[in-house]
This record gives structure tokens, sequence and C-alpha cells, in this order.
């Protein structure tokens, strides 16, 4: 039986604008990825081009928050909640992060070009032009159509694992790593058990 006196200390969060970002981006790429894939059941042709514009401004806004949160983790670093590290593992972890910041703004280029290369001239927000970064190009449009859907599967196998090791460090070695990027919930550090 343990004592009041051995209750575990709060695990301190990550900076509000740090989980905000992480947040954002999670859900702004779930429902970019659910209305394009949506489009594809659908034969309405008003809907099907909502859906898609609605795919493009939410990568270009995923391209943004990522340019912040690279911005934010140069300046405020992110607090290591893992038990005792290795370094190995801290390396690993780094190059985890930085593989999915790196495809996941390759995935967003990648589309954009895909775009130009369709002749569409992207907007942001509908509103503020932006460069092309290819001519129109038929041939190329079809090579970039591939490259962007051979990226999100590389996303995808980059975040399963992420969230599986999320779910690792909060389960199995009950550390604060989960806890402390939540955007709300108990700051309770839970019981270490079998901790090395």
């Amino acid at each position: 039986m343990r004592s009041s006196a051995s209750a575990s200390p709060a695990i301190e969060r990550h900076p509000l604008v740090t989980r905000v970002l992480h947040w954002a981006t999670a859900v702004i790429l779930v429902v970019s990825v659910s209305a394009i894939l949506y489009r594809e059941t659908t034969e309405q042709k008003t809907l099907r081009q909502v859906l898609m514009e609605l795919h493009r401004q939410l990568g270009l806004l995923v391209l943004l928050l990522l340019v912040a949160r690279v911005a934010v983790r140069s300046v405020k670093g992110l607090v290591n909640h893992a038990l005792g590290p290795s370094a190995a593992r801290r390396r690993a972890a780094a190059v985890a992060h930085w593989s999915m910041y790196g495809v996941l703004a390759g995935l967003v280029l990648l589309g954009w070009a895909l775009c130009n290369a369709h002749a569409i001239h992207l907007r942001l927000f509908g509103v503020i032009p932006l460069p092309d970064l290819v001519a129109a190009d038929s041939d190329l449009a079809d090579t970039l159509s591939d490259y962007h859907i051979w990226a999100a599967w590389v996303l995808l196998s980059l975040v399963v694992p992420h969230v599986l090791a999320a779910l690792w460090h909060h389960y199995i070695r009950h550390d604060g790593v989960l806890t402390a990027m939540l955007p709300a919930g108990s700051l309770t550090r839970r019981p270490l058990s079998g901790q090395r």
C-alpha cells in the first residue's frame, strides 16, 4: 500500500504553443486526408471541387504550422520526459521527429508542384497568390502525383511508430512523454513500476 507521501510529482507540460501546433497539425492532417478520400467516393462535381480545394488549403496550412513548429522547437527546445533514456534512444527519437518534419514538408511541396503542373495557381486562403514551383506539364503532373502518394505512405509509416512509441512510453514505461503533450487532462505522473 502506497502512502500519500510517495505520490508522484506533477508532470510539466510542454509550452502551450508547442502543444497547440502539434495537435493542430494532427487534426488538420486527418481532415485533409479524409477530404481527399471522401472525394474518391462521390461523383458530384461541385463537391469534388470543394473537397480538393479544402485538401489544398489544409496542406498549405500544415506547411505554415510546420515552419512555426520548427521555429518554436529551435528556440524553446523540447523537454525530455523519458525515464533515463540512452543517448542512442534520444538520437533515434530526434531522427524520427526530424524525418517526419522533412517528409511532411516534402509531401506538401509535392502537392503544391502537382497543382502547378496541372496549371493551377495556388492562393493561400484563396487570397494570397503563391509562386509556381513548376511550369504546367501533364507528364510531370502524372509523375508528381505518384510521388505525392508515395510521400503520404512514407509519412504514415513514420506516424504509426510515433503514435505507438507515445503509447509505449505512457503504458509500459509510465513516464511523462505522452502526458506532457496532451492538450488537457491530468498532469499527475503515473506510478512507476519496474523502472530501470
